[in-house]
């Protein structure tokens, strides 16, 4: 088991693209919309709140869905042409983050496209299928983006 997380690591170290992933934080006490599960605004005084925002450098094996490509994952409907799918290693966190954005770095750490990406809801099923558990471990976890609005 640690020779397959040493060589996944290795192959991201070696091949993967720096990523850089951004998500807001917002100030204890803000309200959240009942039905959208969204910030809000402030709970009381007035005062405006205006969540900070984070972020990280990971390193990220991407791939494009390639039209006419005979990839299991294009069984689902949700994955489409121009979307983009994206394999962390293990070691990044997504769950609980909201507003969350990425962008590809090229080697100098400047933005590779400029294009900046943002989650893509995907069915329960998809999900199952994704990412690899061996022993207990989970080795990546992978991630569909679509281009942000």
């Amino acid at each position: 088991m640690a020779r397959i997380v040493e060589e996944f690591g290795a192959t991201m170290a070696g091949a993967g693209t720096d990523v850089q992933i951004s998500w807001q934080v917002w100030p204890a006490g803000t309200t959240v919309d009942a039905v959208t599960q969204s910030n809000i605004g402030p709970t009381g005084g007035g005062v405006a709140q205006l969540p900070t925002i984070q972020t990280q450098i990971a390193r990220a094996l991407i791939h494009f869905p390639e039209p006419g490509a005979n990839s299991s994952v294009r069984q689902f409907n949700e994955v489409e042409i121009g979307d983009c799918i994206v394999d962390f290693g293990q070691d990044v966190k997504l769950e609980g983050k909201t507003g969350l954005s990425f962008l590809f770095l090229d080697r100098q750490g400047n933005p590779l496209d400029g294009q900046v990406w943002v989650p893509k809801p995907t069915s329960e099923r998809l999900a199952r299928t994704w990412g690899a558990i061996v022993q207990g471990v989970k080795l990546w976890r992978r991630v569909l983006l679509r281009k942000a609005t």
